[in-house]
């Protein structure tokens, strides 16, 4: 096996998402020093999580967590483009099971039941050939070996874009967004929602309180890889 990746390496060079340089056999994504300097958030079960004070009013969510601090001007924003809009969607299976089995092992994902991964709507996800948000849930459906419900909630309209917008026009953004077409497949469960980047939470809270009125007994954990402070 590593003869081969080094030899498709020789064919097909591999480049850093951060700074572009030629990655070496063994290196994914991102060049090592690139992935030792990411500015990571540590989960802590004792404190409130930056995430957790952004979901403070929904009453379902139990936890919150980011893998990653987001900043436009930081390099480290290319990942997130180039999960969403570069055609690499591996970038967020590969960071997403990298979180999950720290988070796993603090015990954030005890208890979960299904992975559900925030809808794009059928227009946007054509468009775009897939649906980013899936691609890091089944990177933590790897490590947890818990499905992913992806047909269990959708989302009916593709709202305006959300970055340029502030924050009351976001939440405007975000209202009416999602539907559930299997109610019954949400009573009583223990959810995991998943999504790549978290501003102000309003998409997030949109789709939590569609969920929340078609089954009110529901937990929800919450995941984002990446959060605006």
């Amino acid at each position: 096996m590593g003869l081969i990746r080094s030899v498709t390496d020789l064919l097909l060079p591999r480049y850093c998402k951060v700074c572009g340089r030629r990655l070496d056999t063994g290196e994914q994504h991102l060049c090592i020093s690139c992935f030792l300097g990411m500015p990571r958030l540590e989960y802590l079960p004792e404190e409130l999580s930056l995430a957790e004070r952004i979901l403070l009013t929904e009453r379902n969510v139990v936890r919150a967590a980011s893998m990653l601090k987001y900043e436009k001007e930081s390099d480290y924003s290319k990942i997130i483009y180039h999960l969403k809009y570069y055609n690499h969607p591996s970038v967020g299976s590969w960071l997403a099971e990298i979180g999950a089995r720290e988070l796993r092992d603090k015990g954030f994902l005890d208890g979960v039941e299904m992975i559900i991964p925030l809808p794009l709507s059928s227009v946007k996800q054509r468009r775009r050939g897939y649906n980013q948000s899936a691609y890091i849930a089944e990177g933590i459906s790897r490590v947890i070996e818990i499905p992913v419900a992806d047909c269990i909630v959708t989302r009916e309209v593709s709202n305006q874009k959300q970055a340029g917008l502030g924050r009351f026009q976001r939440w405007n953004n975000a209202e009416g967004l999602f539907s559930v077409a299997q109610p019954e497949s949400l009573a009583g469960r223990h959810l995991l929602v998943v999504d790549d980047v978290m501003t102000t939470g309003a998409t997030l809270c949109s789709l939590i309180q569609t969920m929340e009125k078609a089954s009110p007994d529901i937990r929800i954990s919450v995941f984002t890889l990446a959060i605006v402070e």
